[in-house]
This record gives structure tokens, sequence and C-alpha cells, in this order.
């Protein structure tokens, strides 16, 4: 029997899956409701005057951008917590198939929250305290801890369960990993390089205005990321199940009368199956 091999998984086709969802199947409750959720307090902060503009230090102001910033980060929170289990629903169905209720998928996202939003909070934070020191282990925290946010909204636990659950999925997929930040990169930074094109080639309008712009165009942009990663996940998830259900392998041995090598046990996801026993 040959040994057991992680089984590969396209990035490129969680992407497609995203696109699809955003903008075929469900684009008014993927991309338009949660813009207009997220428009008040992107408006607020369009209207209100930088910091470093007159009137910018007042209290109001500065009272009224912080409110803006908690506003906007919990409809952030919200939003992605029903998009992923608005790509749950879809996982694996037949195409074309319509995704489960809004109102319920945003039911369970509040379910969620409390801990999504610890997760996240102490994911960055681990993130930020590991690249202190280099580049390399904050790029390494970032990566085993990537999926900690889709494992926080779509199994039931803690933290810690989450935490756990992105170092057992991540193992040993540096390379789609890459390719998954790689690709998410591109989709954002086109929606930028667009931007400014668009500002160079009307001259008369200022930065700010295409700044707005940019803020009002980021909740679609990381819907269709949010979606990828979300398929990339549950893809990984679903591998890691089936691998620790395969039967155990064995190693061929020769020599004969019982000298042949002895059983490996294999490991899956991080885990390690019992020996075979008779």
């Amino acid at each position: 029997m040959t040994p057991h091999r992680r089984l590969p998984i396209s990035a490129r086709h969680q992407f497609a899956l995203a696109f699809d969802l955003a903008f075929r199947r469900d684009p008014i409750q993927s991309l338009w409701v949660p813009l207009l959720l997220h428009a008040p307090w992107l408006t607020m902060r369009a209207v209100l005057p930088a910091p470093d503009e007159p009137g910018g230090m007042t209290a109001q102001n500065l009272g009224l951008q912080s409110a803006a910033l908690l506003g906007d980060f919990l409809v952030t929170l919200l939003v992605a917590g029903m998009l992923r289990f608005r790509a749950r629903s879809v996982f694996n169905s037949a195409n074309g198939a319509r995704p489960a209720s809004a109102i319920l998928c945003y039911g369970q996202a509040l379910t969620r929250l409390p801990w999504l939003f610890v997760t996240e909070v102490a994911r960055n934070v681990a993130i930020f305290a590991a690249g202190l020191f280099l580049v390399l282990p904050g790029v390494w925290v970032g990566f085993r801890l990537s999926l900690a946010t889709e494992a926080a909204v779509l199994r039931e636990g803690n933290m810690v369960d989450a935490f756990q659950r992105s170092f057992e999925l991540t193992q040993a997929r540096l390379e789609r990993w890459l390719e998954m930040i790689a690709m998410s990169v591109v989709i954002a930074l086109s929606v930028l390089f667009a931007l400014a094109a668009l500002f160079f080639a009307m001259p008369h309008t200022s930065w700010s205005t295409w700044v707005t712009v940019g803020l009002f165009l980021a909740p679609l942009v990381m819907t269709v990321i949010q979606y990828a990663w979300t398929f990339f996940f549950l893809r990984l998830d679903e591998l890691d199940i089936e691998a620790a259900d395969e039967p155990y392998e064995e190693v061929e041995g020769g020599g004969g009368g019982g000298g042949g090598f002895p059983r490996l046990k294999v490991v899956h996801g991080g885990r390690q199956d019992p020996p075979n026993r008779h």
C-alpha cells in the first residue's frame, strides 16, 4: 500500500465558488444588504473631519469617530459570521442551489459573535506580537491562525478550540495558504489601482472622494474574499474528516517468519491514530 498523503486543494476553485455565490446566486444578501448595514457608519466616517483636519481634535468629533469605528467593526463581525454560515449552507450543494435564509444565518452569527470577537482580537494581537520580533515569526503565526475566524464561527467551542483547529488544518498547507493570500491581495489591489486610475483620469476630483468610494467598495470586495476563505476552510475540514475515517495503512515488509517491518501509525491533521489491534 502507498502511504497516506494530504489530498490537493485548489485555491482558484474556492474563489470561483465565492464569485458564483456572491454575484450569481445571491447578490442581494451577499453584497447589497451588507453594504446597507455598513453605510451609516461609513457615511459618518466620510463626513466627519479627520483628526488632522480643522475641528478634528474636538471631544465631540473624536467621540463620533470612535462610535463610527466601533459600530462599523461590530457590523463587520456580524456580516462576517452571516457570510460564513451562508457559504456553508451551499457547500457541496447542487449547482444553483439557494443558500439558507439570511435571517437564519444572521441569527446563527449572533450566537457566535462573542467568541468571534475574542478570537479576532486575540489572533491579531498574536500576529502583531510575533511580528515585533521578526517578520517570519509574524508570518508563521498568521499562517497557522489564518482559519481561526472560520473555526470560531462554524464550529462549537471557544477561542482555544478555534486556534487548535486552525493549527490542525493548516499543517502542510503553506503553498495553498500562500496562493489564497496572493489571490486575496490581487483582488484588493485591483480595486485600489482602479480607484487610482480614476483619480488621475479625472484630475478635478479630490483624492478624498475616491477614498470614500473605496470605503463603500471594501465591503463588496471583502464578501468575495471571506466567501473564498470559508470554502477553503470547509474543504480542508472535509478532507481532514475523510482522512480520519480512512482505514489504517500498513507497510508491507519481507523477511518472512514474522520478521517483517513493524506496523506504522498514520498521522492525520496533527492527531495520531491508535495502532491496529487484532
